[in-house]
């Protein structure tokens, strides 16, 4: 038995890591990415009576239900501005009041702009929202904010000239500048599982159906006999991973989550990005691809990692069948099944890939002098990232180029052929996300553009709305911990508009969050919530609003100043 198993795992391996990997399908083209744009033209569609949805207004849908006496509006955008273009052409379909908002999943572009299509003060006013929502966007918006707003930024291409910019694979374009406004209205019924409601009519059926994110949901009109996916479909390989950066998210859940959907046998399928689709065999079909190529993925990168191969190894050889290849919804025009193999790797195995020279790698730094070394030295690596622009390897100098700039970080010759290599790459590649990360950070190294780590302006109701929590959960992980090795310090900050009061102690490069006002607290400060919350959030200057904003019951403002410098060494310490 122990030989035969010896032989089996010996065959497996052969397989998963042996000969040639096998012959990719073709794949899309800058050109095809060009005419995909033609999905997200600018239009709003009527579905069917009743039922139309807003698409190209930025990168997400939003879709209106008429009812009897009101409206139901569901996904809101992803800024007012975007919001309120869409809501003037919904008024002129109807003039009935919207009276319930959903919201599918708690991705920026579903929830921004919810303000523009009601009163915001309607106290009938229902908003419908999967129980882990609002936990989940307040951490988007406020633990991550700052590197999912730069990596977001490069992915969609924000930054770059207009002319260089194509659709998003999913959308149009992200409808965010540094002049845009946004306000998350909080949820007023939340459900775990499943919700059935009827507003002004019309029969909603709210299903928990796990993805994209963990909180989506889809909903499910019988009556109309219309689906609304969400995120959870879309005519793009689907972002099992997306490069941006996300939690891990599970395969076999999307497509548990599909095979429910397909259950239902709708006549129309109205996803959250790009066009409706009709016909119950049309509908059928696409969601039964969808779910296929994500159990394909899955299966195969599970099947590949029990036999032994690795992550780089695993996205080398895995490809789509060719009738999934070829389905127009599962072009690669926004997710890779190779970004998806790594993410299934990591989100099953953690990030050690098997090989014990991954244990303890080599410093960057000390790696990239050990390959100038082994190259023959700086001249010679420099020599290759010639000889490598010169024979068009643009991957290879990509490669090259960090070892070298690592050691040369102002070599001018050296950051202009990685320049050209990312625009030359960016040239070839047909995935949105892809291409305008390559040239978001070749114009970054140029120095023609900075990505901001804020680029929405939250209104004050947002930030009222917003629990103190998450504020406190920013300045954790903002801590300059080395800074604060030798430091033990307590503040207590009590805000009166709340009547309540937190203190925070940081204790040798780690801090620690205990309610109401400690006795042993150093500092004691009292603040309004919303001066806090705008302080923290960058629409308050932070020196500024410790000379003038703070009162202090104890302690004193340099004290209180340099304090705060360990979450934010910007701050200017008075004289």
């Amino acid at each position: 038995m122990r030989q035969f198993t010896t032989v089996l795992i010996a065959a497996l391996l052969a397989a998963a890591c042996g000969g040639e990997p096998p012959e990719p399908p073709p794949t899309p083209t800058p050109e095809a990415l060009t005419e995909h744009g033609e999905e997200f033209r600018e239009d709003v569609v009527e579905v069917t009576e009743g039922v139309y949805v807003a698409i190209g207004f930025g990168i997400a849908n939003s879709i209106l239900i008429e009812g009897e006496d009101a409206a139901i509006v569901v996904d809101v955008m992803e800024s007012l501005e975007a919001a309120e273009r869409i809501a003037e052409r919904f008024r002129a379909i109807t003039d009935k009041p919207v009276k319930a908002l959903v919201y599918t999943h708690s991705h920026p572009d579903h929830i921004h702009g919810g303000a523009a299509f009601v009163d915001p003060d309607d106290r009938d006013l229902e908003i419908f929202a999967h129980d882990s929502l609002i936990a989940a966007a307040d951490k988007i918006s406020g633990v991550l904010q700052p590197i999912i707003t730069r990596r977001s930024m490069r992915m969609y291409g924000n930054p770059l000239p207009d002319e260089q910019r194509t659709n998003v694979g999913l959308g149009a374009f992200v409808a965010v500048g540094e002049d845009s406004t946004l306000q998350v209205l909080r949820p007023t019924q939340t459900f775990d599982h499943r919700l059935e409601v009827e507003v002004a009519g019309v029969k909603l059926v709210m299903e928990h159906a796990p993805g994209e994110t963990e909180d989506q949901i889809f909903v499910w009109l019988p009556d109309k006999r219309v689906l609304l996916p969400a995120d959870n479909f879309y005519k793009a390989f689907p972002n099992l991973y997306t490069i941006r950066g996300t939690s891990y998210r599970d395969p076999k859940q999307w497509a548990d989550s599909l095979d429910r959907m397909r259950a239902l046998g709708a006549e129309h399928l109205v996803p959250s990005h790009g066009r409706p689709i009709s016909g119950a065999e049309e509908v059928d079909q696409r969601l039964t691809e969808y779910r296929d190529g994500i159990r394909y993925v899955y299966d195969q990168t599970i099947r590949l990692m029990n036999a032994g191969a690795t992550p780089d190894e695993i996205a080398e050889r895995l490809t789509l069948p060719p009738h999934l290849a070829e389905s127009p919804y599962l072009q690669t025009f926004y997710g890779k099944p190779s970004w998806s193999a790594r993410a299934v790797f990591q989100g099953e195995l953690g990030w050690y890939d098997g090989n014990p020279s991954q244990l303890q790698p080599t410093a960057p730094g000390e790696r990239a002098q050990r390959m100038a070394a082994l190259a023959g030295g700086e001249g010679a690596l420099l020599e290759a990232l010639e000889q490598a622009a010169a024979d068009s390897e643009h991957q290879w100098l990509l490669e090259l180029s960090d070892h070298f700039l690592r050691l040369r970080p102002d070599h001018e010759r050296a950051r202009k052929l990685r320049i050209d290599a990312l625009r030359a790459l960016a040239a070839s590649e047909h995935n949105p996300g892809a291409r305008h990360y390559y040239l978001t950070t070749a114009a970054e190294l140029e120095g023609t553009v900075a990505v901001p780590e804020r680029v929405l302006t939250p209104r004050d109701e947002m930030l009222r709305a917003m629990p103190l929590s998450i504020f406190f959960d920013g300045m954790a992980v903002a801590l300059d911990g080395p800074a604060a090795w030798e430091v033990e310090q307590s503040v207590a900050f009590e805000f009166p508009d709340l009547d309540t009061a937190r203190t925070l102690t940081v204790r040798r490069g780690v801090s620690e969050l205990a309610e109401g006002v400690s006795a042993d607290a150093d500092i004691h400060v009292r603040v309004d919530s919303l001066v806090f919350k705008r302080m923290l959030a960058g629409l308050r200057n932070p020196a500024l609003a410790i000379a003038t904003d703070f009162d202090y019951v104890e302690g004193g403002r340099l004290g209180f100043a340099g304090f705060m410098r360990l979450f934010n060494p910007e701050i200017e310490l008075e004289e």
